[in-house]
């Protein structure tokens, strides 16, 4: 038992890893792009729209991979060690299991998009009629999810920056 379980821990922490190491490259590959002003040369509002589309798109892949390789780092079952017994049962109840991980940020992800939506729609509001609804929508778009990127790079330091 006790060498089907350090084969397990080894399988469950490589795969951990390059989880972890997809997570990490994509959210450092927008704080590197975050750190420069997204379209410096566009003069129109017709390039600064074009531009802002272009920076949403990459945002939202980093964004994308990131969060698909956190959820996925979350619904790793972890390896049980010989007679333990799982979920542990702690002062505060269950502990989380990978279903419990993913239902959790399944749900917070969702009422950010919500939010998001919301908050984007009320800039659209205020700025329409004008030329520049697209361009102030587009930096509402990108503001939120740098910000929503930072919280959960925060959130879950612990399974993406283990010590």
């Amino acid at each position: 038992d006790q060498i089907a379980y350090q084969q397990d821990l080894k399988t469950y922490r490589a795969q951990a890893d390059t989880l972890r190491t997809a997570a990490n490259s994509a959210y450092a590959a927008e704080a590197a792009r975050e750190k420069s002003s997204p379209c410096p040369n566009a003069v129109t509002t017709l390039d600064i729209n074009s531009c802002l589309a272009h920076e949403n798109d990459l945002t939202d892949a980093n964004y994308k991979a990131f969060t698909t390789a956190l959820r996925a780092i979350l619904a790793l079952p972890r390896p049980s060690f010989p007679g333990e017994t799982i979920p542990a049962v702690g002062p505060s109840g269950p502990e989380a299991t990978p279903g419990t991980n993913t239902a959790a940020i399944d749900a917070a992800e969702s009422a950010w998009h919500t939010y998001a939506t919301a908050e984007c729609t009320a800039v659209d509001t205020l700025w329409r009629g004008g030329t520049i609804v697209n361009s102030m929508v587009g930096y509402c778009d990108l503001r939120l999810t740098h910000t929503r990127l930072h919280e959960l790079n925060e959130a879950y330091s612990d399974e993406l920056h283990p010590h």
